[in-house]
């Protein structure tokens, strides 16, 4: 079976634009499915991003926002490229929201050569004052991308559910599981994979290790002195959370210097003698980890699988997610 990549090099084509009534560009392959809407970015969002409203779902049904797609595949300083590479994505994952019924969100996360900080995987410098505006905090303009989304469908009659869901595999699960970290109340469910190697826990010391506080993006123990508010660990503990990952992805792993992400050979040696010297062996531990802890997290493990998102981790994604729809009531009907 042929493996999709839900993080992965996008699909190829020529791209048909008209103008759609809900702002923006609707872009679509020519006769081939439903189209994605693209959204320049502008004053109030310095991001370029996609979103799609399915027509299986009538003004007045509860709908979820399915935040998707957040990609670190090329480090360029041309972002038209990231943006072109999304356009693919977005345009694919259309089809998936109209048959899940989801309204989607795509947005385009810059990852620059020059003066290069890893955004999309929320390393550290994101948060310092002297990073580049471009750079800093692409949490806070995805929560300008989704209000506005937000606000667009319930001006057209939709019932908005106030928490979304996210998905991403490898930098765009590091995307996503970060993000919850910052914004738990925003938040209903998330479903990552592989996440560069390891999760970012959501505590400040770690029992029985002498590790020391565990700074991001090891722990939240300097949480409030980079965000400037507290870490609200009862909502982050409401959040449904998928960790998946193949046990034979095991040469993808973040953990293999400082500077692009961790911040010291100490939180790497951390990480590696906590919980574990492979991804998967490590992931599993976390993940578990935060189970016991009272969190709510669910682990998959998919045997002789590598850095690939498979069809059947992709159906388990969603299963996941209607499960989560259906136990919070927003499930279609």
């Amino acid at each position: 079976m042929r493996s999709l990549l839900l993080g992965g090099i996008g699909l190829v084509g020529m791209w048909a634009v008209a103008r759609a009534a809900a702002g923006g560009s609707r872009l679509g392959r020519e006769d081939q499915g439903p189209a994605a809407v693209f959204h320049q970015a502008d004053s109030a969002i310095p991001y370029d991003w996609f979103t799609y409203v399915p027509d299986s779902i009538r003004p007045g049904e509860r709908v979820d926002i399915w935040v998707t797609d957040m990609h670190g595949n090329l480090v360029t300083d041309r972002y038209d490229s990231i943006t072109a590479e999304s356009r693919d994505m977005a345009s694919a994952r259309a089809a998936l929201a109209e048959r899940h019924r989801l309204a989607l969100l795509v947005p385009v996360i810059p990852r620059p050569r020059t003066n290069y900080v890893y955004a999309v995987a929320f390393a550290p410098k994101v948060f310092l004052a002297e990073t580049d505006a471009f750079v800093w905090r692409p949490d806070l303009k995805l929560n300008a991308m989704i209000d506005r989304f937000a606000a667009e469908l319930r001006a057209r009659g939709y019932a908005v559910e106030e928490r979304v869901l996210l998905d991403g595999f490898s930098a765009g699960a590091m995307f996503a599981q970060r993000y919850a970290l910052l914004h738990p109340r925003r938040v209903k469910a998330i479903a990552v994979g592989q996440c560069g190697g390891a999760l970012t826990v959501p505590e400040s010391v770690f029992e029985g290790d002498t590790a020391g506080p565990l700074d991001w993006p090891v722990g939240v123990a300097d949480f409030e002195s980079l965000t400037g508010h507290r870490f609200d660990r009862d909502a982050y503990r409401r959040i449904a959370q998928l960790v998946y990952i193949g046990a034979g992805d095991t040469s993808n792993s973040t953990l293999v210097r400082t500077g692009e992400l961790w911040r010291t050979h100490g939180q790497i040696d951390f990480l590696n003698r906590a919980f574990g010297r492979s991804d998967p062996v490590r992931l599993e531990s976390q993940s578990r980890y935060m189970a016991r802890r009272g969190y709510n997290v669910t682990f998959r493990l998919y045997p002789g699988v590598g850095h690939t998102a498979t069809r059947e981790m992709r159906a388990d994604v969603f299963s996941f997610f209607d499960s989560v729809r259906t136990a919070t009531g927003s499930a279609p009907r």
